[in-house]
């Protein structure tokens, strides 16, 4: 049954790095990705995005000289650990799926301060997170994009390693269902489809796919981070890119050895801060 009008669309992905922003940057700079300058959110957090056309990844922390606020996010095990869906009009949708009896927070406003040509203008958000308790290891939530143009610009989005989109999300799950149920709702092009390898999920250009561990370890090997408590763990993302000729020197220039992984380049979890990379065209 629809409960809202609204897509679903994967916004960004979220890389937890707790206090090591600075080591992950300069991992992630030898990954091949262009980040942004560091940002600073109301909230606490810090950040740096790698920006793509139609999404991002964000490596998110906090100051080591901070008073770690925003304390919920830093139980989380370092890695893949938010997935962030669009809306434009985060209030309307926490509405519906509050009526719809999902579990939802009341959702909050935020800014950080960018710098255009001199100028700090305030990239401004509004966010609610979904699941709560029952997402094990991280969170799902909803972002809406008060200030998009602050966020898209085309001088952060030419990477070296020639990455265009996330267009993969995988996630060892012990009961899926959890996150079907959550995910229920949105319009049809959202519905689970179960199939031999797991169950996916689409949210615009991005496939989410649901998987058992013995599947993840079959598809995977050591590939991706091992062993976890509760329900589920999000474990790698599949990254499009403009040409594996491009990815592969990129990643050979910033001393990275990739192994063939289906039709493309998989870099293991523990080379990319606690998440898989598989580059593919």
């Amino acid at each position: 049954m629809s409960v809202t009008a609204q897509p679903l669309v994967l916004d960004h992905a979220v890389i937890g790095v707790l206090d090591q922003l600075d080591t992950a940057a300069e991992l992630y700079r030898k990954l091949g990705f262009a980040l942004t300058p560091r940002g600073y959110h109301t909230l606490g957090s810090i950040n740096h995005l790698a920006v793509f056309a139609d999404n991002y990844i964000e490596l998110l922390g906090f100051p080591p000289e901070g008073d770690k606020k925003r304390a919920d996010l830093w139980s989380y095990p370092v890695g893949l650990n938010g997935l962030a869906f669009r809306t434009t009009d985060a209030a309307a949708l926490q509405g519906e799926l509050a009526a719809a009896n999902k579990p939802v927070t009341d959702w909050r406003d935020f800014s950080r301060p960018v710098n255009v040509d001199g100028e700090q203008k305030p990239a401004s958000f509004r966010t609610f997170q979904i699941g709560g308790d029952t997402i094990s290891n991280g969170r799902f939530f909803f972002c809406q994009h008060n200030t998009p143009e602050l966020v898209w610009r085309p001088v952060d989005q030419n990477h070296p390693n020639g990455v265009l989109n996330i267009s993969d999300v995988f996630i060892v799950s012990r009961a899926p269902q959890t996150i079907t149920e959550l995910l229920d709702g949105f319009p049809s092009a959202a519905t689970p489809q179960i199939h031999e390898g797991g169950i996916s999920i689409q949210a615009g250009i991005v496939t989410i796919h649901l998987i058992s561990e013995a599947s993840a370890l079959t598809r995977f090997g050591q590939a991706i981070p091992q062993g976890f408590a509760g329900n589920e763990r999000k474990v790698a993302l599949g990254l499009k890119v403009r040409s594996l000729k491009t990815a592969a020197d990129a990643l050979a220039l910033g001393g990275f050895s990739p192994q063939p992984f289906e039709g493309g380049l998989l870099i293991d979890a523990d080379a990319a801060n606690g998440v898989a990379l598989w580059f593919k065209e």
